[in-house]
């Protein structure tokens, strides 16, 4: 007879279950089931490999949750960030090119197409990097639209200012 030795929190967790509830040892594939009301969408199983599913029978990932994640935050671990934008030599795409991608393609360059993403989903970490890089791409396109409008504001009041000396200079011809 084998002895299964409860932490506090799982004898809580049991405590709290009503009495339809029950914990199972082993699954026939080597799984745990910590919680099963009888349901197979409302269980928490644990892998021989250590994946965790909650209200998913059968997690491939670390940790699988068929339903709504509710946290007050949520950190991810990554190996880079977008700030390469801003370093010398980064090809920043004219906006003329990203025009033409999205009449072609439907979106952005680098981010994924809605297909994709309704197939795939979405890694929250990448997508950060990708959505804080077009911002950052979109600040370095309005820096230079700034300064292009800048200097164009003083061309056109350096010509403004010759064409009244010019007017100025020139006798009135309409009499």
């Amino acid at each position: 007879m084998k002895r299964i030795l409860l932490s506090l929190s799982t004898l809580l967790l049991l405590s709290a279950c009503s009495a339809q509830s029950s914990v199972i040892a082993t699954n026939a594939d080597g799984s745990v089931t910590l919680f099963n009301n009888g349901n197979s969408t409302q269980t928490v199983t644990v892998t021989p490999s250590g994946n965790m599913g909650i209200g998913k029978a059968n997690p491939t990932d670390k940790l699988e949750v068929n339903g709504q994640i509710h946290a007050k935050s949520v950190k991810v671990d990554l190996q880079e960030w977008a700030d390469f934008v801003f370093k010398e030599g980064y090809d920043l795409v004219g906006l003329r090119e990203i025009e033409a991608y999205i009449i072609t393609h439907g979106h952005l360059p680098e981010i994924p197409s809605e297909t994709q993403v309704l197939t795939d989903g979405i890694d929250l970490g990448t997508m950060n990097l990708l959505l804080l890089q077009k911002v950052e791409e979109l600040t370095l396109h309005l820096i230079a639209k700034d300064n292009e409008i800048t200097r164009l504001q003083k061309q056109f009041s350096t010509i403004d200012k010759r064409l009244e000396r010019l007017e100025s200079s020139t006798p009135n011809n309409h009499e």
